[in-house]
């Protein structure tokens, strides 16, 4: 399942990535009044490593941090000072408060770890003259839905009526290839009631701020942002553009009625063009109708936009339909690629949000709701688990060799090889974590006390 990396970049190791983490929990402040006995840092480095090895619950990891070999392996492998580990409920009341700004450092610092060591480039794209390239899909899931548990964070749904609930949602991004199962995830936003607002956030309000901290973190990366039919509109088309960046963005027909007279009216003019792939290997076949310059709808100051109809039919003969608004010139050369960049979008679904809840790490799980921004802060600290374990499955060949061990791997069961030896062998280092899982470790024969 692991990628093998390519020759010339550089291999990353958990104690590298991971230390990097500790060191920007490190740097956040202790809002604590006094002076305690557990270091501040502890507590988001054991929340993490909680997220990082997939405990179930905060009970769960609160049974187990004063075990012997759990403490050994907290300071170890996680720089969790001095075996201090806090309680679950110490630990709610130390995580709720933390700014979660502070959180979206660790993204960056690994990000830019990633890009200068050469292993960004496998996920380079190309289309037609533009070359490097980086396609980001972004799209927004949700987290939490509750009658009854409420947080400064939470948006309210039916406000002061009967049925009034609280939820939590999350925008998130992530850069991806479409030869390449592995992402890279950006730092997520949340969408969450701003402070001073009475009203809910959404997600147009969230993508803006997506794009500026994104802009912000990564001013030089050349970005092709992938989204739904939600965002094919002049503001957000707009907004992208002015950062300089390029789109994909879904069109559907309900939603976009003038976009498509246009185009007919152009068809009627013979200023649509049209392309043709068979693919014999696959005994599919690729149909492509396109436009430049084609205004999104009836506005006078309407953005302009190059449109791609695309029509797949596969070896049983059936239809799958897709259209797509973008700035990418569209010509014969470029509308396979344009095709495959947008079907990209998808990976924010299947290979992000699908595998943080399904696959281990429990996104919507309710790790402790709390008072301001506890529910939050552990979403954040799920993704940055969710991040190491991409870049690790990127580029550090141990970390392939114990996920590739069995005939048919999977990363649930590499999940709970780990948690097990974390619980039950005192480990050094990650290597030897790793080496033990993808080379056996010894059986240890168990000594029982007959007398």
């Amino acid at each position: 399942m692991g990628t093998a990396i390519q020759k010339n970049v550089r291999q990353f190791s958990a104690s590298y990535l991971i230390k990097k983490v500790s060191e920007c929990f490190d740097s956040i402040p202790d809002h604590r009044p006094n002076k305690c006995v557990i270091p501040f840092p502890n507590f988001l480095k054991s929340a993490f490593a909680m997220m990082h090895q997939k405990f179930d619950s905060l009970l769960g990891f609160d049974e187990e941090r004063l075990d012997e070999i759990c403490c050994h392996n907290l300071e170890k492998l996680y720089h969790v000072k001095d075996g201090k580990v806090p309680s679950d409920n110490r630990m709610r009341e130390v995580v709720d408060p933390i700014n979660p700004l502070g959180l979206k450092t660790p993204f960056k610092e690994l990000f830019s770890v990633v890009q200068r060591n050469g292993a960004l480039q496998a996920y380079a794209f190309q289309c037609g003259k533009l070359k490097d390239l980086y396609l980001l899909p972004i799209d927004g899931t949700g987290l939490f839905y509750s009658g009854t548990c409420r947080c400064d964070d939470c948006c309210i749904k039916n406000e002061g009526k009967k049925n009034e609930t609280f939820y939590h949602n999350i925008m998130g991004g992530c850069i991806v290839h479409p030869s390449r199962k592995t992402v890279i995830p950006l730092a997520p936003e949340a969408i969450c009631r701003q402070d001073g607002s009475t009203k809910n956030d959404c997600e147009k309000a969230a993508i803006r701020r997506f794009l500026a901290q994104t802009k912000h973190d990564h001013p030089r990366l050349k970005l092709v942002i992938l989204l739904d039919g939600l965002y094919a509109d002049n503001p957000t088309i707009a907004l992208i553009r002015e950062y300089g960046w390029h789109f994909i963005i879904v069109a559907k027909d309900g939603n976009h009625v003038s976009l498509i007279e246009a185009m007919n009216a152009l068809y009627d003019e013979g200023q649509v063009h049209h392309h043709n792939i068979v693919d014999e290997k696959n005994n599919t076949t690729h149909k492509f109708r396109y436009a430049n310059n084609v205004p999104l709808n009836l506005q006078d100051e309407a953005e302009r936009v190059n449109v791609l109809d695309y029509i797949e039919i596969d070896k049983k003969g059936i239809q799958h339909v897709w259209c797509w608004v973008t700035d990418l010139e569209l010509t014969d050369d470029t509308v396979e690629s344009v095709m495959r960049g947008g079907r990209c979008r998808w990976r924010i679904e299947n290979e992000t949000f699908n595998t943080l809840k399904n696959q281990g790490y429990q996104l919507e799980h309710n790790y402790g709701h709390g008072e301001k921004h506890l529910a939050t802060n552990f979403a954040y600290l799920t993704f940055l688990a969710f991040l190491v374990d991409q870049i690790l499955e990127l580029s550090c060949p141990k970390f392939q060799q114990a996920l590739n061990k069995p005939k048919k791997p999977t990363r649930k069961r590499l999940w709970r090889k780990i948690t097990s030896f974390f619980l039950a062998l005192m480990i050094d280092s990650w290597d030897s974590l790793f080496k033990a899982i993808a080379h056996g470790a010894k059986a240890q024969k168990i000594a029982f006390d007959t007398s």
